[in-house]
């Protein structure tokens, strides 16, 4: 099985290998797989700190579902923001392609199909 580390890992490893190549074919493509998977590494990183936070914080105190619900919502908030800021910074520049760095934002997602097919192709299911 694997976790949010290897996810985060793995699309650490994809953006670094990505970007090298689509500089070289374009570099506004390039810069835009850079710059959405380097975001999209933060976010993730992000979500899992908030996450861990909030699970310290109920074992020590009791939580109510309001004071989770409160704390569920800055956190998607603060995700929401990194990527407005990255789907800004696309728009604006003009050596940023917009659509890449919404391809490099989608590059988790990859990381955990490749993950779920890793650990089929391992089980043998």
């Amino acid at each position: 099985m694997f976790d949010e580390n290897d996810i985060v890992r793995t699309t650490t490893v994809l953006t670094l290998l990505l970007t090298p190549g689509l500089l070289l074919y374009r570099m506004d493509i390039g810069l835009g797989v850079l710059l959405g998977g380097l975001m999209s590494v933060l976010a993730l990183r992000l979500m899992v700190v908030d996450a861990t936070r909030l699970l310290r914080m109920a074992k020590t105190v009791s939580l109510s579902s309001r004071d989770v619900s409160r704390l569920n919502r800055r956190s998607f908030l603060k995700r929401l923001a990194l990527y407005a800021a990255t789907f800004a910074a696309a728009a604006v520049n003009p050596h940023v392609n917009y659509l890449a760095a919404f391809g490099g934002l989608l590059l988790p997602r990859l990381a955990i199909y490749y993950h779920l097919l890793q650990g089929r192709i391992k089980r043998g299911s």
